[in-house]
């Protein structure tokens, strides 16, 4: 099963559990260590670091799965950004739709940005949430500040980005596959029009 079908499918799991739990309270004793960890979750969505990042990646996309729909999004205070973002040979990453308020949030809950691209119907889709954190310093030569999110994902920069200055980024695409990982800024199967 694809990531993202298999991240969905433990969301979907997770919150039936979770509503479960809380209408009639467990009466065993908690699992050991490990026990009860979905395996399958992690394949294609860990970071190869040695950190399983399904269980964070579950809440972020419980938290945003309601931003699948821009409008909802909008709403919630994620405005416009600039143009569709591509790069020649890596392929795009969509649309950016930024929170302000949540620029240098570093909780899986909370992203910055979700980013968007457009399906062959033309309408917009979410793929992945991203992360973004402002550079102490602002100077792209020195890197000591480079949050970590995940257990031991480093963000990507810093760059300079027109409108928010020198900045680090973490995408998790979410919502549509990337072949090249959960975590990879660029996904080849995304195109700016």
């Amino acid at each position: 099963m694809p990531p993202v079908q298999t991240l969905k499918a433990a969301c979907v799991l997770a919150l039936t559990t979770a509503l479960a739990l809380t209408a009639a309270p467990a009466l065993t004793a908690a699992p050991a260590h490990g026990a009860g960890h979905s395996t399958a979750i992690g394949t294609g969505i860990g970071t190869g670091h040695g950190h399983d990042s399904a269980p964070e990646l579950i809440q972020t996309y419980a938290a945003t799965r309601h931003y699948q729909h821009v409008k909802r999004a909008q709403r919630d205070g994620y405005l416009p950004a600039g143009p569709c973002a591509a790069r020649s040979g890596e392929g795009a990453m969509g649309y950016h739709y930024v929170n302000q308020r949540l620029i240098n949030s570093t909780d899986p809950v909370k992203p910055a940005a979700v980013v968007y691209h457009r399906d062959r119907h033309g309408k917009l889709r979410a793929g992945a949430v991203e992360w973004i954190v402002r550079d102490a310093d602002q100077n792209v030569e020195t890197d000591h500040d480079r949050p970590v999110m995940f257990g031991d994902r480093h963000f990507e920069g810093p760059e300079e980005i027109p409108g928010l200055g020198v900045v680090y980024t973490l995408h998790a695409w979410i919502f549509t596959d990337n072949p090249r990982g959960v975590f990879h800024p660029w996904n080849r199967r995304v195109q700016c029009p």
